[in-house]
């Protein structure tokens, strides 16, 4: 038990078992905790792919993740539940992001959600914003690669896709730089 409770004092280390089998062996099973990203909220955590808050941010981890903001440090202390939910439903997004033609050209920084649940994320090294509003968000992220290739052979620059309209979901407001 001593051993069990100093591997888990590691928060890289999600869960151990420990097991002897006589005469002298003793057979240790890790599992790990691989960070999906990292939330913003007061100070930064890095969380699991099940929107687990798990750990401070400190020098040596990795920062190669989406950000995730729009949480309050008052949630994420107080509704500890209902902030994973919410890194969770993010965390799917983001994945739904890669997924789309859009994340080949830019690369996804951050996912913000509001606290009334509007989404946006901000991608590509440019920080183009996706104000994508309520889900469901498939739809939009291919109307905004449409609007985006459409942009790209004009030779446009936009600064913000507003996908949040949610009585006509088939506009798009483009705010220019």
């Amino acid at each position: 038990d001593a051993a069990r409770a100093h591997l888990l004092a590691d928060p890289w280390i999600k869960e151990a078992r420990l097991e002897r089998r006589l005469p002298g062996t003793v057979s240790i099973v890790v599992e790990e905790r691989r960070a999906a990203g990292i939330v913003a909220a007061g100070d930064t955590y890095l969380v699991s792919a099940d929107g687990e808050i798990w750990k401070r941010l400190e020098p040596g981890d990795p920062t190669d993740l989406p950000i995730i903001t729009g949480l309050s440090l008052t949630m994420v202390t107080q509704d500890r539940k209902g902030a994973e939910a919410v890194v969770r439903r993010a965390l799917e997004l983001g994945l739904e992001y890669e997924r789309s033609p859009l994340a080949k050209r830019s690369p996804l920084q951050e996912i913000h959600v509001a606290p009334t649940g509007r989404t946006a994320l901000v991608v590509g090294k440019s920080a183009l914003t996706l104000e994508l509003g309520a889900p469901p968000f498939r739809r939009k992220l291919e109307h905004a690669a449409r609007v985006i290739a459409d942009l790209d052979r004009r030779g446009a620059k936009a600064d913000a896709l507003l996908l949040d309209d949610e009585a006509r979901l088939d506009r798009v407001v483009v705010r220019m730089r």
